[in-house]
């Protein structure tokens, strides 16, 4: 595994050449087809990940079959982090485009946390990170509306997916209203009539089935 990609990936920032090379030494890397599930709800939490190449979604699923995205993950994100703190997966983890994956095993895990520093640093940096803002996200989720919800997950991806463009933030990621509804934890009905509104607004709109997002007039309204 080359060592360019390891030093690029937060987990790893600030180790050392031969840290790194230990670190290499301890990686595997799994293909998967868009679509694929990575690991579902129930599996055993023994591995840790890290996106190589694609978008990974993480999702979790009620009893009765109700999803919701958590994250949309790209390169150089982790996930499946709680292997330390549950045996089993709590949520799930689907291959959004075609994706390789890093793959470090618990065992492993454990020993670069207990004799690396700075891994370990990274590596609570990084939960701690997440945690915040699932805590911020469940926290906004009863006291705003649904547009400000969708308003707000569309300058979210356009932060971590966006490419900017003479026409507007352009999200690299094929949405459904599905997809937006499963975000915000509300209908697909709901979502497409706000969409319908951001358009006539001209907040956002559809380029080469692309969400195109007016970045400085969505932000506006998401502060109105």
């Amino acid at each position: 595994m080359p060592l360019s990609y390891l030093i690029a990936v937060e987990l790893f920032q600030g180790i050392s050449e031969s840290e790194s090379q230990r670190v290499a030494r301890l990686c595997a890397e799994r293909r998967y087809r868009k679509g694929a599930t990575i690991f579902s709800r129930g599996d055993p939490a023994d591995s840790l990940y890290i996106v190589k190449d694609g978008r990974v979604r993480v999702l979790s699923l009620s009893d009765k079959g109700t999803e919701t995205i958590l994250h949309i993950l790209k390169q150089g994100a982790i996930f499946g982090e709680l292997l330390l703190s549950e045996e089993k997966r709590a949520l799930t983890a689907m291959a959004g485009t075609d994706v390789l994956v890093t793959v470090i095993s618990k065992g492993s895990m454990v020993e670069l946390l207990t004799s690396i520093p700075t891994v370990s640093k990274n590596f609570i940096r990084l939960l701690s990170r997440r945690l915040a803002k699932v805590e911020k996200e469940f926290a906004d989720f009863g006291h705003t509306w649904s547009y400000h919800r969708l308003s707000k997950v569309l300058l979210e991806l356009c932060e971590e997916h966006g490419q900017e463009t003479p026409k507007g933030t352009v999200i690299s990621l094929r949405l459904t209203h599905e997809d937006l509804a499963n975000l915000i934890g509300t209908t697909r009905e709901t979502v497409t009539t706000q969409m319908n509104r951001f358009r006539r607004m001209g907040l956002v709109k559809r380029q080469d089935r692309f969400l195109v997002v007016n970045r400085p007039r969505l932000e506006e309204f998401g502060r109105s």
